[in-house]
């Protein structure tokens, strides 16, 4: 399949991207990092988050087979299974070198950007979307997270902590049905576009309209101080909802595991 040019926000995007995971795994007390001109490793301190722990690269010639060595020394250090990190529109002759090498795609995931004010959505549901402004509010982010993802722990005292609270540049947005949580999303700031992740719905309030309308109020939001473009990481769930908001994809992302040994080279 042919690779379409590349966008111009597109190194934009993949920064933002990058920033998030450096705002959310790098800089926890377990991480281990470490960063060149043209990659970083990143083990994020749990051996099984195969997204956090991973080659990322900041350069389109930045996946060698130099790249490829000291990542596996790295992560063999650690015991923890890892990803190489790749953007097809950014880094095109990466798929060739990690197939070579017999790294396999473990998942993937759409990158999309939105530059422009978001198709306004018909919604069934009428709730108010709310930004998180207190602990029992994170904690019922993490319980839709939980059942919307299947996110643990880990995962959860990484991306929704305490501290975002007070941190104006990280945003949780909660929408209810009655008293219980229903819906959810954040955005991290990164300069003058946003990311936004974690966009989900618990099992029984799915296809009405509840991430619709956290979407637009989250966007809005956005608009409203000062920053009209954002960018995302689609799932095969939610790609139709972000392309009726008017997002467009500027290129997928994958995450490429390496070569299968043996369940204990990575985990003892």
């Amino acid at each position: 399949m042919a690779i379409p040019p590349a966008d111009p926000l597109l190194g934009a995007a993949l920064a933002c991207v990058d920033q998030f995971y450096a705002r959310m795994f790098r800089d926890w007390p377990d991480a281990v990092n470490r960063v060149s001109d043209t990659w970083t490793l990143s083990y994020s301190g749990d051996q099984h988050l195969t997204g956090a722990n991973h080659l990322w690269p900041h350069a389109p010639d930045a996946v060698t087979e130099r790249a490829l060595r000291e990542a596996e020394e790295f992560f063999d250090t650690y015991h923890a299974a890892w990803s190489v990190v790749y953007t097809d529109t950014f880094m095109p002759q990466a798929a060739a070198l990690l197939d070579r090498h017999g790294y396999y795609r473990r998942w993937h995931s759409p990158l999309m950007v939105l530059d422009a004010p978001p198709t306004r959505l018909p919604t069934r549901f009428g709730g108010e979307v709310i930004r998180a402004s207190s602990v029992k509010h994170l904690d019922d982010v993490r319980r839709v997270m939980n059942e919307a993802f299947g996110t643990g722990t880990s995962v959860n005292q990484r991306v929704v902590r305490a501290e975002h609270l007070g941190d104006p540049g990280i945003r949780h947005y909660l929408l209810y049905a009655g008293r219980e949580p229903a819906a959810c999303a954040m955005v991290a700031m990164c300069g003058e576009m946003a990311g936004v992740w974690n966009v989900g719905t618990r099992y029984r309030y799915r296809r009405q309209g509840f991430a619709t309308r956290v979407m637009l109020a989250l966007l809005d939001d956005l608009r409203a101080c000062g920053c009209p473009v954002s960018v995302l990481m689609a799932s095969p769930e939610g790609q139709p909802l972000y392309q009726q908001l008017g997002y467009r994809e500027i290129g997928n992302v994958n995450y490429m595991g390496p070569p299968f040994v043996s369940t204990s080279r990575y985990f003892h």
